[in-house]
């Protein structure tokens, strides 16, 4: 039996406690519980911290689980992933390798790549380790040289330290891991043949691709046959066999030293220098050295019997005897003893010697009686001396083969969220506190002043705390967002839970089907509409009082509800109280956004959906249980309230590319409630069941919804982080993703989630098309079809919340808008659909709706590819960064560009465009705010580009200072090329010389770029500018731009607006000619515009120049003050 309890009294309290045994262990925090009296006790025993466990070399102590290898001394039996030793006599390092690393014994396929990637990592070591090693003296220990090998390898590649690029890079990152692994495995088998054949003279052999990774060691070591240049078969098989008996021991010193390292989450480097340092210890395989060193000294079989008498005295330590694990024989010795006799032997003595002290002790009783038998270092070290390895660098041999295990514990580690190996002392020093003599004088004054010491009384004194930043523990933040899902639970919930009476009211009120199923589209259609003016509201006033308002309503709507006895008085108090509850839906996701950060939102926005997602199902059970208590009574109407503005709400519905992301959404919704919203009609009919069984056919899709949530928001956050390793940016940002794909982030996870609910809704179709569906395939479609539609939904729930941190609640508000506008239609017309067409018909036409939403996340297409960020400024912001917001009034003048990371002796073009407009109401386009050609660097500028001052060939269109529509914000982009030397203005775009959107819009920058011979940007950087009020424009202008058409936010509808013509033969790079369509709605490039005088060149530059200076005199003021 290896569980229990183990009872435990304390006889300084008499108080019993109950220890859980697990495995046949106990955990030792569980003995914190047990606290003696603080009266009498020494304060450097920590009483109050409870009993605490006293293990000098860790002797009966268990730090990890591992499911690596398994030692079983009395059985003598060897596990390993477990196989037995036996079963991988044969196998190869590759093998044993994956075996351990991976788990699985690799087929050959997997086999070869494993040797290919491992060769491909030794060629990748950086000729930086060899001259680091061929620095230092040969004739040193092996010991600084591989360390110094190995250091060198890590400097080589700094994005392995997590220090230096991301904390978490390895945890639970199993890609980066193994990347690492292979890594480390091939470096240090370069730094081996390096050491060892600088040790000894040798010229350095390189590894090769057709070479097996032992084989590329001996290579590379310099252990082949001077004839043929290749390893002799023999040794080679008894190392590799010797390999798998070394490859992993449990927790040996060298891999319990690695993941003492290791949990400081470090790199494997890192972790392999600690065991190696470890290793060379005489107590490990430094023992080795020390064995030699041992049978130097006995020299002839005469002094064995002397020696044993000086080991029985106690004055030398017999070596190769005992072990801590094994209290038997060393299931390792007989496989040594076998290898042993592959190798010749006969010519050293001191092997010999060996075998005479092993019969010698195993017929002594002293050995006999304490259980004392050879180890495997015993016989051990000898193999790698026939071999042909020096005593010195025997324990680096060993290390090859041991590194198959640390790299497995190095995984295991990192993937199974171990903790931080932080134990505590014993501190047996004086417990009051000294004084140095120059604090004697005041000895009296101290001791008057001090009270006596008590075991609650601090070692140290308390320093004031710092003033805490606003952030929870993850505690409260779990408590602050599921009272935010309880809140949103009462939306939903009211929604559904009188869906299994849907058939007895229908009778009651004497009206049909569809009129009953029109309450439930009026009230999708209000929880739409109501949050348009809540989420503004709790974005401007805060969440509290938008709470206080939502229940407010809803409770005033409830009770009018409880009064009514009408069908017009039901429809129109529906819609009442679906005003009231729906606004907490979107009031949830901001909660969220205030008080998690983008990395996990993954796991924290599942749990806001736990109120949404139980609703729908838990509703209808419930409602199905109070059908026979229900009364309905007359009823007074609520008075009508007035709410915020929610244009800033139906703006988002415009935005691209939220507006793709909200109709996604929206149809991932809807065909939900076509399902679900059809089950009690349809279920009834088919099966003919009651209203509480109605009811519990919802459980199913509960179950699911719940499942999803917590299984999309784990991979949410797993994909974050793998992102997150490729792209270097910061885990943890609260608000601005810069450069990192978040779209992307999402969206890989959402798109098969979604395919899988389109399959699941053409499966329910098909199966209800049928005479006599089976009921158990119905409920197991119906969870299906709930798990993915909601794992989906949440998903894109996270990624609006992702698009619009600073106003999550104004964003979800129209993410409702969308989603009930769509639901209420979808509900309001399955029922007449399946009446019409059939059930087969309209399920499949929902499963193609979820199916459009797969092409509709394609569409959702990032900013255009630049290679490195601009780095730009205006003079009265701060650097800007990729996803920066800016205030309309800070991009009034010219900006400051710097030439950071360009190349200083080139001449560039700035061309710095509004990506979101909408023209005439009706296009989406791009428009033209600034092109400037002739820019380049003047090293007495502190490297700012600036436009050449005599160049009057070439005129720049001049700067438009942004303006989005009021309460928005447009994304505008900067894009840097490296302008020719013969360059050309393509002479089809002198329309874009005017200030006027009929000369600006409809720019086509990659058709400009073409035409002009720029080729693709060098550099670029991109900003929100936001619009909180209204600002004068000049002669009819709007975003700075002179012109009479409306400009507003853009939806994507067509992105070109002007037949252009370029005839390429004329430009700098091509010979091609080509035109884009516009609309009939927009100026033709046929009219002619009389062109107003633009900046010259020296103008834009002394602009330029003074706003570069004064940045520059604010900079140095701001660092007098600070």
């Amino acid at each position: 039996m290896s569980s229990g309890i183990l009872y435990v009294k304390d006889s300084r309290t008499d108080v019993q406690y109950e220890i859980p045994i697990r495995r046949n262990a106990v955990a030792a925090v569980d003995f914190k519980k047990i606290k003696g009296p603080g009266t009498g006790a020494d304060r450097a025993d920590q009483i109050a911290g409870g009993l605490r466990v006293h293990d000098p070399g860790l002797r009966n102590t268990t730090v990890v689980e591992t499911a690596i290898s398994f030692s079983d001394h009395e059985r003598s039996l060897l596990l390993f992933r477990g196989y037995s030793l036996e079963q991988l006599w044969e196998s190869d390092f590759e093998d044993v390798l994956h075996l351990l690393v991976w788990g699985s014994y690799p087929t050959v396929p997997q086999r070869n790549n494993l040797s290919h990637e491992l060769t491909g990592a030794m060629l990748a070591v950086s000729d930086d380790v060899q001259r680091t090693i061929w620095s230092l003296p040969g004739a040193s220990s092996p010991l600084p040289l591989i360390v110094a090998g190995l250091s060198a390898c890590l400097a080589s590649h700094p994005d392995m330290i997590p220090a230096s690029r991301d904390a978490n890079m390895y945890r639970n990152n199993p890609e980066d891991a193994d990347r690492a692994i292979i890594r480390t495995v091939g470096a240090y088998a370069v730094v081996f043949g390096l050491v060892n054949s600088h040790r000894k003279g040798l010229r350095f052999t390189p590894p090769s691709r057709g070479r097996s990774y032992y084989e590329n060691l001996f290579v590379m070591a310099g252990l082949v046959d001077s004839r043929t240049g290749r390893p002799d078969r023999v040794k080679l098989s008894c190392f590799r066999r010797f390999s798998i008996l070394n490859s992993d021991h449990g927790m040996a010193l060298t891999v319990f030293s690695a993941l003492a390292t290791s949990s400081s989450l470090t790199d494997p480097i890192s972790c392999l220098i600690t065991a190696i340092g470890s290793a060379w210890g005489p107590l490990h395989f430094g023992a080795t050295e020390s064995a030699k060193r041992t049978l130097r000294d006995i020299g002839q079989a005469e002094n064995i019997p002397r020696y044993l008498r000086d080991v029985k005295q106690g004055h030398v330590k017999v070596f190769g005897y005992g072990h801590r694990s094994y209290k038997g024989i060393d299931p390792r010795v007989p496989p040594i003893q076998s290898i042993l006799k592959d190798l010749d032997m006969s010519a050293d003595k001191h092997f010999k010697l060996a075998e005479q002290i092993e019969r010698a002790c195993s017929n002594d009783a002293y050995f006999n009686e304490r259980g004392l038998y050879v180890n495997g270092d015993f016989y051990g070290h000898f193999i790698f001396t026939a071999i042909g390895f020096d005593p010195e660098i025997i324990p680096a041999a060993m290390l090859a083969q041991r590194i198959m295990g640390i790299m497995a514990h190095w995984r295991e580690y990192m993937l199974t969220r171990g903790k931080l190996l932080r134990p505590s002392h014993i501190y047996t020093g004086e417990a009051e506190e000294r004084l140095l003599p120059k604090f004697q004088q005041n000895q009296a004054t101290l001791v008057a002043a001090s009270q006596p010491a008590t075991e609650g009384t601090p070692l140290l004194a308390e320093q004031p705390a710092k003033k805490p930043y606003s952030i929870f523990t993850p505690g409260q933040k779990r408590l602050i967002i599921l009272t935010a899902a309880l809140a949103s639970s009462f939306s939903p919930l009211s929604a559904n839970i009188y869906y299994p009476a849907l058939n007895s009211i229908a009778a009651d009120l004497h009206v049909t089907s569809s009129q009953i199923n029109l309450t439930i589209t009026t009230y999708m259609l209000c929880q739409g509409l109501a949050p348009a003016f809540m989420g503004s509201f709790a974005d401007q006033a805060g969440r509290r009082p938008a709470y206080i308002l939502c229940f407010a309503v809803y409770i005033t709507g409830n009770i009018a509800l409880a009064l009514q006895h009408s069908y017009p008085a039901l429809l129109i108090l529906r819609a009442i109280q679906s005003c009231g509850s729906s606004g907490t839906v979107a009031l949830a996701s901001a909660v969220a956004a205030d008080v998690i950060t983008s990395a996990e939102r993954g796991t924290y926005m599942g749990i806001t959906s736990l109120g949404i997602i139980l609703a729908p199902s838990v509703g209808p059970l419930v409602g199905g249980i109070l059908i026979p208590a229900t009364t309905s009574t007359p009823g007074h109407k609520p008075s009508r309230i007035t709410l915020p503005n929610p244009l800033s709400t139906l703006r988002l519905l415009s935005h691209c590319p939220t507006g793709l992301v909200l109709l996604s959404n929206g149809l991932l919704f809807a065909s939900y409630y076509a399902v679900t919203a059809g089950i009690p009609s349809q279920f009834k009919q088919t099966y003919h069941l009651n209203d509480f069984a109605i009811g519990l056919v919802f459980v199913p899709a509960g179950v699911g919804s719940l499942l999803s949530t917590t299984f999309s928001g784990l991979l949410l956050d797993w994909n974050y982080r793998r992102l997150q390793g490729q792209f270097g940016s910061p885990i943890f940002q609260a608000h601005r993703h810069g450069a990192f794909p978040i779209e992307r982030a999402r969206i890989q996870i959402c798109l098969p989630l979604t395919m899988l609910a389109a399959l699941s809704i053409l499966s329910y179709s098909a199966l209800m098309s049928l005479a006599t569906p089976t009921l158990s395939h119905a409920l197991v479609l119906i969870f299906a079809i709930s798990f993915s539609i909601t794992a989906a939904y949440n998903i894109m729930n996270i990624l609006i919340v992702d698009l619009y941190y600073s106003t999550p609640a104004t964003a979800m508000a129209a993410n409702n808008l969308v989603r009930c506008f769509l639901g209420a239609a979808a509900t309001g017309l399955v029922n007449p659909a399946m009446v019409r067409w059939g059930n087969g018909w309209t399920y499949g036409l929902v499963g193609g709706m979820v199916g459009a939403v797969v092409f509709t996340t394609q569409i959702i297409d990032p900013l255009p590819h630049y290679p490195q960020t601009l780095h730009l400024h205006y003079p009265n912001t701060p650097w800007i960064q990729p996803g920066d917001t800016l205030q309309i009034l800070d991009t009034k003048p010219l900006p400051i560009l710097s030439t950071q990371h360009l190349p200083l002796h080139q001449t560039y073009t700035i061309l710095f465009l509004d990506l979101d407009v909408l023209y005439n109401h009706t296009t989406a386009t791009v428009i033209l705010h600034w092109y400037q050609p002739d820019l380049i660097s003047y090293p007495n500028n502190s490297n700012i580009l600036l436009p050449i001052p005599q160049m009057p060939t070439r005129k720049p269109a001049a700067y438009i200072a942004p303006q989005p529509p009021t309460n928005s914000h447009h994304r505008y982009l900067y894009l840097l090329y490296t302008q020719p030397p013969n360059y050309t203005f393509p002479e089809c775009f002198e329309h874009i010389f005017p200030p006027t959107a009929e000369a600006r819009a409809g720019f086509d920058m990659k058709l400009f770029a073409d035409a002009a011979g720029l080729g693709t940007p060098v550099a670029g950087n991109w900003f929100y500018v936001r619009n909180e009020v209204d600002l004068p424009t000049s002669s009819g202008s709007e975003g700075g731009v002179a012109t009479s058409t409306s400009i507003s936010t853009a939806t994507k509808t067509t992105t070109s607006m002007r037949w252009v013509e370029c005839d390429f033969s004329s430009s700098s790079s091509s010979s091609i000619s080509t035109s884009v369509f516009t609309t009939s709605t927009v100026i033709a490039a046929t009219t002619t515009t009389t062109h107003p005088p633009s900046d010259s060149p020296t103008e834009t530059t002394l602009a330029m120049s003074n706003n570069m200076e004064e940045s520059q005199a604010q900079a140095q003021a701001q660092a007098r003050l600070s």
